[in-house]
């Protein structure tokens, strides 16, 4: 077994690669305010849609078959929360990509909706033409046996 120095446990060159691309996403502030703000504001749109998904997941799931044993429950109330808190994600993500001021200018824009879809349609494309054929679930790595 191999000796792990204190307070080195961490991915060191995932942390590092994420610095890296910090430091150059912020350079294009000085270059284009609006691009900046695109690519910040693209962010809360992704993180929106990411919760939006997986709790609508867990939704079907729960309207399919019983779900897995939990540590914690929401208890009867769960789904009504479940499906408030999707309600609610959906009508802020709506907003989002709205433009923040009219008249509507190059400048004032809302670049989300041109960043989104162009990030979907290569999404699909790679799961189409290489991700499904080697794309292996994490419920395929779970012992069955315990």
């Amino acid at each position: 077994m191999s000796q792990i120095r204190p307070g080195w446990n961490i991915p060191l060159r995932a942390v590092l690669i994420t610095f890296l691309i910090t430091c150059l996403l912020s350079l294009i502030n000085i270059g284009s305010t609006v691009a900046f703000n695109a690519i910040s504001s693209f962010a809360l749109v992704a993180i929106l849609g990411t919760y939006t998904i997986s709790i609508s997941v867990f939704i079907l799931r729960r309207f399919r078959g019983p779900l897995p044993a939990s540590r914690w429950s929401l208890g009867k109330m769960g789904l009504f929360i479940n499906i408030g808190a999707v309600s609610w994600l959906l009508m802020v993500w709506v907003f989002c990509f709205f433009p923040v001021a009219t008249p509507v200018t190059a400048k004032s824009m809302n670049w989300n909706v041109v960043m989104f879809g162009g990030i979907c349609i290569v999404g699909i494309v790679y799961w189409f033409a290489y991700g499904r054929k080697v794309y292996k679930p994490p419920v395929f790595l779970i012992k069955r046996d315990m």
